[in-house]
This record gives structure tokens, C-alpha cells and sequence, in this order.
């Protein structure tokens, strides 16, 4: 049987459905639809659609199913349980193919109100034995929202890892994909050894090749030309035209704020016919048994950052080099890391029971990169980017989603990158249109701009080649926070201008 491509809107009385039957003979008495409940079944061999509803639909006389010669389409109306009752998410494909136990664990994950008696279906298999299951955990951060505590679990390591079968990507799911595109020119890709570098090894490689890319003097000559230059260098540079340059979507959220009379709902977005089709034809149709959701939420962080930073880096219009950018600038995609500390460190550190948030660990990770790979590689305009990310996490599910197609799109079109799709994207968009849940992104919001206020160019710093060893050409190494570097080269400057 085929899936066929539909799709679905509604006005006061009907759920419209409209399903695409090209290149076969219609044949109206082969055709069979069925409602049940909130069940939709449409059958016209080969094809066959089984779509499931948030409400009820009643099959009655006002039913009615119209073939469009013109437009190779079923044109079907069914009447609404109760009239003027709002169908949600009608524009997500995969929610209205979602299987019965997929469906009512996401709403009654989504429903944090609603009746503690009522347990949701899970999955037809389901891990067991862990500490904690993968609705607990989503129903834990959902019920808890703003006080929900993102630090990182401080436990050891285990050192067993056989290295041979090393995973990563979405849930740690893949392994011997990346080998094969970085045969194939994958420059996006940063690990000297992608199918065997265990958790640990990819953040110590991470932070390692970080310090050695961060140019100190390429960062001081930005930072000087924006405080000390001319308007002829700042036209040069560019830097004061980005530093006032609002990406599209962020527009969008920011003009509906100004006007929402409730400041803590969540933006109404719609999606395109392209995006439709997008999610419908394009996103694998799964149901996903997370292990841990944690390191999703971030991934997802990271992402924002760097098409955010994409689309201010370049003004809103997408180049050949973007997505290189957006991967450059995605610790979870050019070294697989979505652990980003190293979880042995944490034991080991001056105060071993400060709390460490793994999402200030993702904004310096976000800013590190930024001020190392970029042509523009500005402090300001990092915390600038952080705060956009922040606005489109208060727009809400929809308006992320939004920005995670895009991501998608410009990987699938690539002949190298779209590996990236088929090891995280391709699932991390299919999941969390199903299942991404708006208290926690509330609460990741909220979260997010805790951390950021308190990060300055006092709180990042990096390792920098500070001279080399006269007996065995050996570097030596100093760390040197941003702000460290700021005052040497100013001193230095006021300096040079003073009188002989």
C-alpha cells in the first residue's frame, strides 16, 4: 500500500482532507472511507491513509467526497463532532500518521493538567529496568517547567566502552556513516577518528582543536575595529550592519509580542505548502524510544545558534557556504558531541558540588566557535545571536520547528552534508514535531537567559600559543579570558597614540 500525499485543513463545521491520487484511474465504487472516533481510514488501491485526529468526527449525511479531475484529488469534508471545536496541529503530517499509543503519549504528555489517572499507551516495547522511563522523565520536566534542574548528572564515567562500536547522532543510534562521507570531502567533520572517539574523547578533541583554530590576534583586530575604527574601516568590515541586523523570523516573533495581548503564549505560526510536504514526504514516519531527552533540547539549542548566526552572518540571504556554517558552528554535528563536558572533570573540579548547567556549557561552546570559525568573530555579536535564540524559544514549538526545516532542507539538497540529515536531523525534526513538549521549552528558555546574563568577555576564555620552548619547539600555552585580551591591545593602542 501507498501513502498518499494529503493534505488537511477545517473551518467551523468540517475537517477538510484533500488526498492526491495521480496517475491511476479513479474508480469511485473501489473507494472505501470509515470514521471512527477521532480515526480517519481512506482506501483506493494502492493507496491506503489512516489519519488520527485530536477530536471526533461523526459520519453522517453531511459527509461528502468530490474527485478533481483537474487537480488529481479527492476533495473530502467530515463533519465535526462539535461544531466550532479547533483541531490542532492539522499542518503535521506525522502527528495525523501517528499510530494510537504514539498519539496519546504525546498528548498526554503535552497535557501536564491533566488527570493523574489517566496513563498514557506507551510504545508496543518498552525499555524497562533504567532509573527512570522515557515518559517519567518528560512528564518530570514538563510538570516541573521553570524549575525544572537542567545540570548535569555528576556520576563517573564508565570506562568500558568498547571502541569499536562507538555511536552517535540522534540518541546515540548511529555508527559507520560518518567515515564514509569524510572519504567523500566532509569538511564539516572535525574528529580524527568519528567511529571510534568515545563521549569524553569528542568533547577533550573538541576543546583541544577550538583553542588551536581561536586566533587571539584576528579577535583583537575585530573587537579594536569596532570600538576604535573609522566609518571607512567599520563600512569595511561590516561589523556595525550586523550588529543591527534582525534575522526574518526573529521579526516575526518580536512584531507578534509587541502586539499579543497574553505575553506568555506561545506564537501562532503556519506552515507553508512547502513545509507541509516538507514534513510530510521528506521526515521518516517512526516511533522514537528516547533515552535520555536532555541532550535533544540542547542539540536543538545549538542548532538555533548557528542558523541564527548564519542568517545574521549573511544578512538573511542563504549562500553556497551556510550550511559549512551552520555545521562549522554545531558541536553536536562537527565532532558529534552532545555531551559537551566531560563528565570526569566534573568530579574533579575546585568545588565538587557546584552545579554545572549544560546549557551554559552549549552558549560558551556556541560562543567559542563563533569567535574561531566565522569571518566575523565578534563577542557582541555572539550574545546577540544567544538572545535571538532566546526569542524564538519563547515563540514557541512551532516557530522552532520552522527553523529546524530549514536546517533540514539546506542538508538534503548537499551531496556531502546530508549525511547529517540521515545520522541526527532527519529524526530529531520527526521526534520533536511529535513529541517536543512547550514547558520544556519554556523551561530551556527561561534557563537559557539565566545563564546568558551572567557570561561576559571575562567568562570565556581560551588556551592561545603564547611563545615556544628555545630547546624543544614545543608551544607554551597561556589562558587568556577575552576580556584579558581587550585590555592588552588597548593598552597598546592609547599606548602607540601617546607623544614620543
Amino acid at each position: 500500500m501507498i501513502t498518499p500525499a494529503f493534505k488537511v485543513t477545517q473551518d467551523e463545521d468540517f475537517v477538510i482532507i484533500n488526498v492526491k491520487i495521480s496517475s491511476i484511474r479513479f474508480d469511485a465504487p473501489g473507494m472505501e472511507m470509515v470514521v471512527t472516533g477521532n480515526v480517519f481510514v481512506f482506501h483506493l488501491s494502492p493507496y491506503y491513509l489512516r489519519l488520527r485526529f485530536p477530536h471526533n468526527l461523526v459520519d453522517d449525511e453531511r459527509a461528502t467526497a468530490e474527485y478533481k479531475l483537474s487537480e488529481e484529488t479527492i476533495h473530502i469534508k467530515l463533519p465535526k463532532e462539535e461544531r466550532g471545536k479547533v483541531f490542532e496541529d492539522l499542518d503535521f503530517p506525522s502527528k495525523l500518521l501517528a499510530r494510537e499509543g504514539d498519539i496519546l503519549q504525546a498528548d498526554n504528555l503535552n497535557n501536564v493538567e491533566a488527570n493523574t489517572n489517566n496513563i498514557a499507551k506507551g510504545p508496543l516495547i518498552q525499555e524497562i529496568g533504567g532509573e527512570k522511563s522515557q515518559s517519567d522523565e518528560v512528564q518530570n520536566i514538563a510538570q516541573l517547567g521553570e524549575t525544572f534542574n537542567w545540570e548535569i548528572e555528576q556520576k563517573i564515567a564508565e570506562d568500558s566502552m568498547d571502541v569499536l562500536s562507538a555511536k552517535y547522532g540522534f540518541d546515540n543510534n548511529y555508527n559507520s556513516i560518518v567515515s564514509v562521507s569524510v572519504a567523500n570531502g566532509n569538511d564539516i567533520n572535525e574528529l580524527d577518528e568519528p567511529e571510534k572517539s568515545t563521549a569524553d574523547e569528542r568533547v577533550n578533541e573538541r576543546l583541544r582543536k577550538e583553542n588551536l583554530k581561536f586566533d587571539p590576534e584576528y579577535y583583537v583586530s575585530e573587537y579594536m575595529t569596532n570600538k576604535f575604527g573609522s566609518d571607512e574601516d567599520l563600512v569595511i568590515n561590516g561589523i556595525k550592519e550586523l550588529l543591527q541586523f534582525t534575522p526574518a523570523i526573529v521579526k516575526q516573533y518580536l512584531k507578534w509580542y509587541k502586539n499579543a495581548e497574553n505575553k506568555d503564549a506561545t506564537m501562532p505560526v503556519d506552515f507553508t505548502e512547502k513545509e507541509q510536504e516538507q514534513m510530510q514526504k521528506n521526515l521518516p514516519n517512526k516511533n522514537y524510544l528516547v533515552q535520555d531527552l536532555k541532550p535533544l533540547y540542547i542539540t536543538i539549542l545549538n542548532l538555533l545558534f548557528a542558523y541564527v548566526f548564519e542568517q545574521i552572518e549573511n544578512e538573511g540571504v542563504q549562500q553556497t557556504e551556510s550550511g559549512w556554517t551552520i555545521g562549522k558552528l554545531t558541536p553536536q554535528l562537527c565532532f558529534l558531541d552532545q555531551q559537551l563536558m566531560v563528565k570526569k572533570e566534573v568530579l574533579i573540579s575546585e568545588n565538587p558540588n557546584e552545579d554545572i548547567s549544560v546549557i551554559r556549557a552549549a552558549i560558551i561552546a556556541g560562543i567559542r566557535r563563533g569567535l574561531s570559525y566565522p569571518l566575523h568573530r565578534n563577542f557582541e555579536l555572539t550574545k546577540k545571536t544567544w538572545n535571538y535564540v532566546y526569542y524564538i524559544l519563547r515563540g514557541g514549538k512551532r516557530l522552532i520547528i520552522k527553523c529546524l526545516l530549514t536546517i533540514h532542507e539546506l542538508f538534503r539538497f548537499h551531496d556531502v552534508y546530508y549525511v547529517y540529515n540521515k545520522i541526527l536531523l532527519d529524526d530529531l525534526c520527526s521526534w520533536f514535531i511529535s513529541s517536543g513538549n512547550e514547558n520544556i521549552i519554556r523551561s530551556l528558555a527561561i534557563e537559557l537567559k539565566k545563564e546568558l546574563d551572567t557570561v561576559t568577555s571575562e567568562t570565556i576564555n581560551f588556551d592561545c600559543i603564547a611563545d615556544f620552548n628555545a630547546e624543544t619547539g614545543e608551544p607554551v600555552w597561556e589562558n587568556l579570558t577575552l576580556k584579558e585580551m581587550e585590555i592588552l591591545s588597548e593598552s597598546e593602542y592609547l599606548a602607540s597614540l601617546e607623544p614620543n
